[in-house]
């Protein structure tokens, strides 16, 4: 009844107040001038006690129920009080007046004309006095509620219209956002089937001439090379529309900023500390760090309606401690859903742990540990190249092969050849572009993470694209890199994926953070709003799930909705992005399981 009671709006107390008031005139009369009432006091007290809190009870347990119950309780004891005690009989108006407030243009008829002409008139007749009276009295008591009902209800109406305008105005900006994305994906990917590919392949090639050039031509190598890369960046600087990135933060810094943002959006209390010498961390470390404290930032509100909220980084020499502690409702069990089992996979691929501590109206701590990198391991790299571009492929292994420390074990032209490679050579290290002919590179890391868990599997792009990217990492994927990065960089992040560590593209990395703060601050606003829905889902993308759990394809969906195919295709995106999962089929079995839908 507590939660009930809490979203109450200023006329359920004003219906409240009146009530009580009643109640307290029944009681007091009694005691100020027991000669008005001639039946048994502790009778009446009963029955009024009855009538003042049964309704309410009904209305709690089955709101349509709750006129009629009003009704036959206020009608029925006050023909016992026109018996009992025939001056306290106007008080029914008040009773009167609270069912016209809950009274609509569907119901006014049946309880109109009950408490404002049968019972007044029985009253009247039960205590020997005129009906016209009581029913004049009790008539305009209902008319009194029933217009002040009406403007309630205008109100709510004005508030909703207001509502649905904030609405489409957001739908509109969406719509123009969607259609900017569905552009730039269009340029992206033309852009890089013709003039990436065209740059990347005169990078890599003429890298692959290096040792072969005389001393005396280098600077013309180094030049011809630069000017490439630099062409490569202005045309990601234009199709992004962003300046020259600059280093991302530390974990520390990172956490700190997601912590404060989540203070200010929703006015609970969050302190944050880092304990212990801070060290820079590898990017999937941050990128799981970041996840954890989002999701339980999240739950500490939405689930354990905290006020307070504690989060400590420990740094030691062997591992590393995420602790966040609320103040909230907590639980004797905690159920393990779809948020706390994506923190523990999350911390399973670092070989981590979670810890969660929860007692009721003591709170709840959820602690996170992930063991830091050891003594790094030494040997020979056997190395796969995968890409549908021969010229590529040949330049990378015409690289590699010029170290000592790195065995090429053979190259493939797309997903379906690279794990046949992969049964036949078993590699160390995957290098694998993301977008090829066939199965492309997301459905190769899936399928080699599913079969070769400990094979390790680095991804290139041509061009900064954050979606691919967080849906890599989130399926395993060790590293993330640009196809214009310098030789000795692969090298070098080769080496350290290959020892255990984990490398991605500093600019992706940038856009990746920048993509996490906007889904956050959407899905905060969302969730701010008064009809939000699971997830931070929005009404058009809660329709669109219903069709896909349906089993409508793109196109009928578009069809239905009225909106281009693509733009069903980045609805779609969105909308996986905010379940946590990669196609269809996982997104209507989460709905399922959520019960979502």
């Amino acid at each position: 009844m507590l939660p009930i009671i809490k979203k109450w709006f200023w006329y359920d107390w004003i219906v409240f107040a009146i009530r009580t008031f009643w109640l307290v005139v029944i009681l007091s009369a009694g005691f100020i001038n027991p000669s008005l009432i001639v039946m048994p006091f502790w009778t009446v007290v009963i029955l009024a006690s009855v009538v003042y809190v049964l309704p309410l009870i009904i209305r709690f347990r089955k709101e349509s129920w709750y006129l009629g119950a009003e009704v036959i309780a206020a009608g029925v004891f006050h023909l016992y009080l026109a018996y009992a005690a025939p001056g306290l009989l106007w008080t029914f108006t008040l009773l009167v007046m609270i069912i016209g407030l809950g009274s609509n243009r569907r119901t006014y008829v049946w309880t109109g004309i009950p408490v404002g002409i049968v019972f007044p008139a029985i009253n009247g007749w039960i205590a020997d006095r005129s009906p016209f009276e009581f029913i004049l009295s009790c008539c305009f008591g209902f008319a009194i509620g029933f217009a002040f009902n009406v403007l309630i209800q205008s109100n709510k109406q004005a508030r909703i219209i207001q509502e649905q305008k904030q609405l489409l105005e957001q739908h509109i900006t969406r719509i123009e956002e969607l259609t900017l994305m569905e552009e730039r994906n269009r340029l992206s990917h033309e852009l890089h089937d013709t003039i990436g590919h065209t740059l990347t392949s005169m990078i890599i090639g003429v890298e692959s001439l290096r040792p072969s050039v005389p001393d005396s031509e280098i600077e013309r190598i180094d030049s011809l090379v630069s000017a490439a890369r630099r062409s490569l960046d202005d045309i990601r600087k234009h199709l992004h529309q962003l300046s020259p990135v600059s280093p991302g933060p530390s974990s520390g810094e990172s956490l700190r900023q997601l912590s404060d943002e989540f203070m200010k959006s929703t006015g609970v209390a969050v302190s944050f500390r880092v304990i212990g010498s801070e060290i820079r961390l590898m990017q999937k470390i941050n990128f799981c760090l970041y996840r954890c404290l989002q999701e339980s930032l999240t739950n500490a509100v939405r689930h354990g309606q905290a006020t307070a909220i504690s989060v400590q980084l420990h740094f030691d020499s062997q591992q590393l401690r995420l602790q966040i502690e609320d103040n909230g409702v907590g639980a004797e069990n905690i159920r393990f859903g779809f948020g706390l089992n994506g923190i523990r996979e999350r911390l399973d691929l670092l070989h981590g742990t979670l810890t969660v501590h929860s007692q009721v109206e003591q709170g709840t701590v959820i602690i996170c540990n992930i063991p830091l990198q050891t003594e790094p391991v030494q040997g020979m790299i056997r190395l796969l190249i995968v890409d549908d571009q021969e010229i590529i492929a040949d330049g990378l292994k015409q690289v590699f092969d010029q170290h000592a420390d790195f065995l090429v074990v053979g190259t493939a032209g797309n997903g379906q050849a690279a794990l046949e490679c992969c049964e036949q050579s078993e590699p160390d290290v995957v290098l694998m572009d993301i977008r090829m002919q066939g199965m492309n590179g997301l459905e190769a890391l899936i399928e080699i993470k599913h079969r070769w868990p400990a094979m390790k599997v680095v991804l290139m792009t041509t061009f900064e694209d954050s979606i691919p990217a967080a849906t890599a990492l989130e399926h395993g994927a060790e590293g993330y890199m640009l196809k214009s990065i310098h030789p000795r960089e692969m090298k070098e992040a080769l080496r350290l994926i290959y020892n255990g560590g984990t490398w991605i593209d500093q600019s992706i990395a940038t856009r990746l953070f920048e993509e996490m703060k906007r889904q956050r601050e959407q899905l905060e606003k969302y969730s701010s709003s008064p009809e939000h829905y699971p997830y931070g889902l929005t009404k058009r993308e809660m329709e669109i799930l219903r069709h896909l759990s349906n089993g409508l394809r793109y196109k009928s969906i578009a069809a239905k909705m009225c909106l281009s195919e693509g733009t069903i295709r980045n609805y779609c995106s969105i909308l996986y992005s905010k379940l946590g999962v990669s196609k269809r089929e996982e997104a209507v079995g989460l709905a399922r399981t959520e019960s979502i839908l």
